[in-house]
């Protein structure tokens, strides 16, 4: 550290100067003498620590010095400390001070006096460096997080870019409570035209939330492209998340299928509020109820992947949202709910823009304390081409038979192994999604109602969800013995593919319509959709088998 003495304008100072540098001289201080405050240019240095020791008379010079060298490297990278003196006693206007004043020394001064002075001014120096080196660190910390955060802002757009949040039948309003979104919304074209859409709501929110949406994002991307039902995909899901979420965290979701003429919902929920149906005179037609446990919950083995299929009139809308919305404004105990919020939607007409603005002006009434997401989609043509309908189909017949023990039913996953494998055939692969729907709804029902001897009526209700499913964990792992033999026949000849489910369980009563009885207690959705899917739906064997054809010639729904 170097000392720079300015002389003072005033010749009555020269003593008490000259009597301070001797004193420097004695205490063993660099020190060098300036004739006048213009000379200061020559002497100043961005590459050492200086103290500017400046007469009260040359102040003013010295402000003015200041300004017209503040954007010079000195005083931007290595500013020197002033230190005033005084030889008379005299007011200081502080404000006058420059900003790098550290002291003031009254003349003449002991040495005693002086040595402490020093002391402090190299105490001060000291601090200085710190700060300066600690803010030289800071500053390469944040320069490394912004560019970390420019990585992992890449990869999330990367994760997403696959994503048709642009498509004509979506809008969306996303709103992350910080830079990373914990709440998901992806939309990918499907194989026979339909338009997919995957809206979840991982524990948490930040950055380990949203870590969650990079494996169901590349999952739910690579399994709409090849075409997979929703079951099949809100299983994948579950089973990449259940592998790598720690426990406590989990993704509730919405997985849905828009047909490619818009008339037909798929969908699968777990754990999200109702998603809300809204026909074309703006009237509430159905309910999306959540009917599973969120993804990443249970293993493989246990988890449910039974879909809804719900028939909706052309130019209807479907609105999602994660309860992010629902619980705008809960941490002040005013939370906006599902109930409040579907109102002020029915009073808006369901006009996406309106109910926007809506949730914009309770984000500055109702303090946000999750990401929330709002999606409305039009259920229309989704104007995807179509496989050709005229594809060849293989003409050579063939039939597969499979027996499924208690082991085989723990462990493995049939109905994906088996349409595996008839997709294989030229010209079926369009079938996937939809046989693959059918025959797991037969396998299920078959080793739920059959072999484990359960009813669906817990599942009547939110809460006797996660019981159901609890049961069916204990009963699969106690099951010692029972079959389930699954037989499938194509017959290129008749455009079908006959199939057969037949369990050893203890059966049920049937009508003479070969109806079961009590249809809707025992078996649910599951019969509802294997309906819609197949023709010549039948019973037999006192209620544990059942046999359909599933047709060829054409895409269901159509």
């Amino acid at each position: 550290m170097r000392f720079l003495s300015v002389d003072s304008p005033l010749a009555d100072d020269a003593p008490h100067l000259q009597a301070l540098r001797e004193q420097l001289e004695r205490c063993d201080v660099a020190h060098a003498r300036v004739a006048s405050i213009d000379k200061l240019s020559n002497v100043l240095s961005a590459d050492a620590a200086q103290v500017i020791l400046i007469p009260e008379p040359a102040l003013a010079h010295y402000l003015s010095f200041r300004d017209s060298h503040s954007q010079s490297q000195v005083f931007q990278t290595n500013p020197p400390h002033v230190v005033i003196l005084l030889s008379q006693v005299s007011e200081l206007d502080q404000s006058q001070l420059p900003p790098e004043a550290i002291d003031v020394w009254y003349l003449p001064m002991f040495d005693v006096a002086l040595k402490m002075r020093l002391q402090s001014v190299a105490e001060h120096q000291q601090l200085m460096k710190a700060a300066q080196e600690q803010k030289k660190a800071l500053g390469l910390q944040q320069e490394r997080i912004r560019q970390e955060q420019k990585i992992v802002h890449n990869i999330f757009t990367n994760a997403y870019s696959r994503s048709l949040v642009s498509d004509p039948h979506i809008q969306t309003l996303l709103r992350p409570l910080s830079s990373y979104n914990g709440d998901l919304f992806l939309a990918a074209k499907g194989g026979t035209g339909s338009l997919y859409l995957f809206l979840g709501d991982f524990t948490g929110h930040g950055l380990p939330a949203a870590i969650g949406t990079i494996p169901a994002s590349q999952t739910f991307f690579a399994m709409a492209e090849r075409g997979r039902p929703v079951s099949q995909i809100a299983r994948e899901v579950n089973r990449q998340l259940h592998q790598l979420l720690p426990e406590d965290m989990f993704c509730c979701g919405l997985i849905v299928e828009l047909s490619a003429r818009g008339d037909r919902l798929n969908w699968w929920s777990g754990g999200m509020p109702p998603a809300v149906v809204i026909n074309p005179k703006g009237d509430t037609s159905d309910y999306l109820q959540p009917q599973h446990l969120p993804l990443g919950i249970l293993p493989d083995a246990e988890f449910e992947s039974g879909i809804t299929s719900t028939r909706v009139p052309m130019n209807s809308q479907l609105l999602m949202y994660t309860d992010g919305v629902i619980e705008l404004g809960i941490s002040q105990q005013d939370a906006l709910g599902v109930d409040g919020f579907l109102e002020q939607c029915k009073a808006l007409q369901w006009k996406m823009p309106g109910i926007c603005e809506f949730i914009e002006k309770e984000l500055t009434e109702r303090e946000p304390h999750d990401d929330l997401s709002l999606v409305m989609l039009r259920c229309s043509d989704t104007g995807f081409e179509e496989p050709n309908q005229d594809d060849e189909r293989s003409r050579l017949p063939f039939e597969m038979k499979v027996r499924i023990g208690p082991n085989e039913a723990r462990t493995l996953d049939p109905v994906s192994t088996i349409i595996r494998g008839v997709c294989q055939v030229e010209g079926l692969s369009k079938f996937r999604p939809s046989l693959y729907t059918a025959l797991s709804e037969a396998y299920n029902n078959a080793l739920e109602h059959g072999l484990l001897n359960m009813s669906s009526a817990p599942k009547q209700s939110s809460e006797g969800f996660e019981s159901y499913y609890m049961e069916r964990s204990r009963r699969l792992a106690r099951l010692q013995r029972g079959k389930i033999d699954i037989e499938l026949s194509y017959k290129p000849d008749d455009a079908v593919i006959a199939v057969k489910v037949r369990d050893s369980g203890k059966g049920f009563r049937f009508d003479h319509q070969d109806q079961p009885m009590a249809q809707e207690h025992t078996f649910g959705r599951g019969l509802h959709l294997i309906r819609e899917l197949t023709r010549d739906l039948r019973w037999s064997e006192n209620g544990r088998c059942i046999e359909f054809n599933f047709p060829l010639d054409k895409l269901p729904y159509e």
